[in-house]
């Protein structure tokens, strides 16, 4: 029986829907962040845990017996994309090693000028944030304009 097996189609069929799928969650462990719609980035959040957690087994297990292989191929039969696996597995996964779970967020960002669909961004929890440091010795202080202006004044 199905009973409260319910999953969104996202009007597509299950073929597209996979290959969606499949393209939503190389960027997302590609680029750590991607902004898609609500809807896609809930339903690429449930793909996205399990891929991490078949990683994080496999690295668990990292014995001579061929388990890291056996689940690199695992998450290789689902991605099919051999450079997101070992992205997957040498950066990803690593960092979520203490984290029994919850990989991801989703943040909403308000609804998109065209058709007003829900937006949202989606991204790893664990993901490192790189602020850009401002260098105050070659910020230029004031324009040739404004210079200008204060001298005729």
């Amino acid at each position: 029986m199905r009973h409260r097996r319910h999953r969104s189609r996202l009007n597509r069929t299950t073929e597209h829907r996979k290959a969606l799928m499949r393209n939503l969650a190389i960027a997302l462990i590609e680029h750590e962040i991607i902004k898609t719609t609500e809807a896609k980035a809930k339903q690429l959040r449930q793909v996205i845990e399990r891929l991490v957690t078949i990683a994080k087994d496999g690295l668990r297990a990292a014995d001579p017996a061929g388990v890291t292989l056996a689940k690199r191929r695992l998450a290789f039969s689902y991605l099919q994309d051999k450079d997101a696996v070992k992205r997957l597995f040498d950066t990803v996964a690593p960092r979520c090693m203490d984290r029994a779970g919850g990989y991801t967020r989703v943040v909403k960002c308000g609804r998109r000028m065209g058709d007003g669909a829900p937006m949202a961004y989606i991204e790893f929890v664990d993901r490192p944030v790189i602020i850009p440091e401002v260098d105050e010795k070659n910020k230029p202080s004031r324009t040739k304009r404004s210079k200008q202006v204060e001298a005729s004044a």
